[in-house]
């Protein structure tokens, strides 16, 4: 009587409080739902028996005490593990969730059903907004939602950084969908298989179609470019289509994202395609197996932030993509590029406030480096494997981070003059054919001029010979230092300064001289040391210290002698082990990373 009595005070006092009284059906519905999962979380704590359901937490009532809205999801970072379904439980979760007739939005993102999705959708004629993310279900779509006539933002997503979708069967996106005629947003990433059903250019209310990581196969409908015409964005990426891009997309002049990538188009790009996508912020048409030349009008989408053609079979690049002055980030690697590259380019990104990312690597360009660094702040120019020529122009070290490995690069004179505090933090410029003779003067000028910034400086495999000049071994920031296959011939210094976890590789060269303790004792933070293949001599010192990050050692092929230290075999997280190829007497201990296993990249 009292815990009636109770309920009976909490009703009046809600009612009292402006706070509708809960439909009796409703509450029933929902208590079912919460039975058929456990709770780590409490997400469901204040849905108990007896209590106004209009006051539990997530859920929103209409004035006459019917459920319209409900949210389960508690925000990052107060979630903790997500409510998932009981295994003693015999129903179909959520299946009582079709009762709530009034129902406008429904949000039931983390909860981990582990069994097939709810079919009783298509009771739900007032439903609005239905979110469906990361639910673990099993099975394929329930044909049901097709029934929710009403919907205009429908996302369906099994895929996150934990999820687990082995249970999902795939399978055609159902016929019933075609009835979803008032769509606004449609996000479907559900290992859907076959083609994009033609009655989708029905749906002309669309803004958003997100179809991307499914299994969806053949060409594009042209109507999708003829009839959505509200579409601004578009994702089809990370399927199977195939066939030429439709001409018709360039017709969508609302758009602004565009996603083909990863699929298998081929053919050329339209040649249109920037005549009428005005609105263009991001285009990405990466991973296909495109090839012509790229047309030129891209040059007129000048919102563009975000340009994506990278792994395809593309020829030529068009003067007119330094019209791109807001671009970010310019993805052109890994295709079929040739010739030089045009001086206009050196306009593109000028305009982006946070910087500009160019990646020109893996291509067929010839000709000298360009100047791409030296308008705008915060740029990278990516350009390895190709066919460049002649020296490094010290505009160059304007852009955070460049590389040039894997070049024809051969002129070691200066070309240009370095600017005061450069903020160059990678340099690359491994496997190019700098003749023999000393590191150049502009290079250690470079060096020293960012030696509290620069992290990552790569000059292997060139011909550099002499002494390694001392700013090599004092650089405080340096996280990678690579100086190996050259025909370096120095004393090996006393003491090096380098960044926490660094990584140095001297191999291969005439490097002379002992490891001293000194050394020893300044090498304590390293991460990755590669001596091989020098003169090193005498023995190896006593430690003072611990080598807690050191993962690789590589001292084979020297002229060390005496015995092995114990510490060396004890060092803590030491993968790699190779001391082989001296003159040490007594155990020589070794390690190498398990079968199949790599080293820390």
């Amino acid at each position: 009587m009292n815990d009636q009595w109770l309920s009976r005070a909490i009703l009046a006092v809600t009612a009292n409080l402006g706070v509708s009284n809960c439909d009796p059906g409703d509450s029933r519905a929902l208590l079912e739902f919460k039975a058929g999962l456990t709770d780590p979380r409490g997400v469901f704590s204040s849905w108990q028996d007896g209590t106004n359901c209009c006051t539990w937490s997530g859920v929103n009532c209409t004035s006459s005490g019917r459920v319209q809205g409900l949210q389960t999801f508690a925000p990052f970072p107060t979630r903790g593990p997500d409510p998932q379904r009981d295994p003693n439980y015999g129903g179909v979760l959520g299946e009582s969730l079709g009762n709530l007739t009034e129902l406008v939005t429904l949000n039931l993102d983390y909860i981990l059903f582990n069994g097939p999705m709810p079919n009783s959708f298509n009771r739900l004629k007032k439903l609005e907004d239905l979110s469906l993310f990361l639910n673990n279900f099993t099975g394929s779509l329930s044909p049901s939602l097709g029934g929710a006539t009403s919907l205009k933002n429908l996302h369906i997503d099994i895929y996150g950084p934990t999820q687990v979708d082995a249970g999902v069967i795939p399978a055609p996106i159902p016929p019933s969908f075609c009835a979803l005629v008032n769509l606004q947003i449609f996000t479907l990433r559900f290992k859907a298989t076959g083609t994009i059903p033609p009655c989708f250019c029905q749906f002309t209310q669309l803004t958003l179609i997100n179809l991307n990581a499914n299994n969806l196969v053949n060409e594009i409908p042209s109507c999708i470019g003829n009839s959505l015409t509200k579409l601004e964005e578009l994702d089809l990426g990370s399927n199977r289509f195939r066939g030429s891009i439709p001409h018709s997309l360039s017709g969508l002049i609302t758009l602004q994202r565009l996603s083909l990538d990863n699929n298998k188009f081929s053919g050329s790009i339209p040649q249109q395609i920037g005549d009428n996508l005005v609105n263009l912020v991001r285009l990405n048409l990466g991973s296909n197996m495109l090839s012509g030349p790229i047309p030129s009008s891209i040059g007129r989408l000048t919102k563009l932030e975000v340009l994506d053609l990278s792994f395809n079979f593309l020829t030529r690049v068009p003067p007119e993509l330094g019209n791109l002055i807001n671009v970010t980030n310019l993805f052109l690697n890994s295709n079929r590029l040739q010739a030089t590259l045009p001086p206009e380019l050196v306009n593109t990104g000028s305009g982006a406030q946070f910087g500009f990312f160019f990646n020109i690597s893996n291509n067929n360009l010839r000709g000298t480096v360009p100047d791409v660094c030296s308008k705008g702040i915060f740029r990278s120019f990516f350009a390895a494997n190709n066919f460049f020529t002649g020296g490094f122009p010290l505009s160059l070290a304007l852009c955070d981070s460049v590389d040039l490995s894997n070049n024809l690069l051969s002129d070691s004179g200066q070309i240009g003059t370095l600017a005061t505090d450069p903020p160059l933090h990678e340099l690359r410029l491994g496997n190019n054919r700098f003749p023999a003779g000393p590191v150049p003067g502009w290079l250690t000028s470079l060096l020293s001029a960012g030696s509290q910034t620069l992290q990552f400086i790569d000059i292997s495999s060139n011909k550099f010979t002499g002494a390694v000049p001392d700013i090599f071994f004092n650089l405080p920031s340096v996280q990678r230092l690579n100086i190996s296959h050259n025909g370096f011939n120095s004393m090996l210094p006393t003491t090096v300064i380098i960044g926490q976890s660094a990584r140095l590789d001297l191999s291969y060269n005439q490097i002379f001289g002992q490891i001293t303790p000194t050394l020893l004792d300044s090498l304590i933070q390293a991460a990755y040391l590669d001596f091989s293949f020098n003169v090193l001599s005498g023995p190896l010192p006593p430690s003072s210290g611990d080598f807690q990050s050191l993962f690789y050692l590589d001292l084979s092929d020297n002229q060390l002698n005496g015995t092995v230290p114990a510490y060396i075999e004890a060092i803590p997280n030491l993968i790699f082990l190779d001391l082989s190829n001296n003159q040490f007497t007594g155990n020589v201990p070794s390690k190498s990373p398990p079968p199949g296993e790599g080293l820390p990249p």
